[in-house]
């Protein structure tokens, strides 16, 4: 437990010092809808480089979601992003976001479901943002590995190429409900002539942790490393969430 909350703590202290390339490092999600649950939730992000446009990127998501039926979840969320070169956070984008879960979970050989979202810019002259994302999952034993493989297509008037291509892997062992270590792999794969070239692409790889504690209470945190000429150098992203039944 108490190296749970030192890795939680090291890493709300590397959020708390970050400004951002297009690509943030993101919750990845299960396809498993929990029916009647409300959560209040907090994502960040930030990336560490010795190049100044691209350290101390950060991105902030504060999200309420609820589980409306066993097939559907749907939340509202703000997003503050910070820029390499700006020196606070600004609000970007307000979320709706819907995961849909297609077969009840074990029924298949592997589960799967659908995200859809759509973010609002909220300054003039940015562009909207469609995102899609298939995503699977698979228990084996105490293992516990997902993917989420997808686009972000930018829409409305101010739309400008795409879309962006991103895939985001997971894989956890399930010690027990408080610890789970694991890791990540999570690349945007980006558009157009970029795909044929991984030195283009943002990658990133590294140790995860995940679990729950208190009962109420899901965290995630990872610490990535920059595999492309593209990525930073490293990036740390965590997730808090506080869950209740009604």
């Amino acid at each position: 437990m108490r190296a749970v909350l030192r890795l939680c703590f090291f890493t709300v202290f590397c959020l708390t010092m970050l400004s951002a390339p297009a690509f943030a490092l993101d919750e990845i999600y299960s396809p498993i809808v929990e029916p009647h649950e409300l959560a209040l939730e907090y994502n960040g992000s930030r990336t560490f480089d010795n190049h100044a446009g691209k350290n101390n990127a950060q991105t902030h998501e504060f999200v309420m979601e609820y589980g409306v039926n066993t097939h559907w979840e749907t939340e509202l969320s703000a997003g503050y992003n910070k820029g390499a070169t700006q020196s606070d956070p600004q609000i970007s984008d307000v979320e709706w976001e819907n995961r849909f879960q297609f077969f009840p979970q074990g029924e298949y050989w592997l589960d799967s479901g659908l995200l859809v979202a759509f973010d609002k810019a909220m300054h003039s002259g940015n562009a909207d943002t469609l995102e899609v994302k298939l995503l699977l999952q698979k228990d084996t034993g105490r293992f516990t590995s997902i993917a989420n493989i997808g686009f972000d297509q930018s829409v409305g008037s101010h739309a400008t190429g795409g879309p962006d291509n991103l895939f985001l892997w997971s894989t956890r062992y399930r010690e027990s409900e408080q610890f789970q270590p694991g890791f990540e792999i999570q690349s945007d794969l980006g558009q157009g002539g970029a795909l044929r070239h991984f030195n283009q692409q943002q990658h990133y790889i590294g140790p995860a942790l995940y679990g729950r504690l208190f009962g109420r209470i899901h965290y995630e945190t990872a610490y990535l490393f920059g595999v492309s000429s593209a990525a930073a150098n490293s990036a740390a992203r965590l997730q808090i969430e506080y869950e209740m039944h009604i």
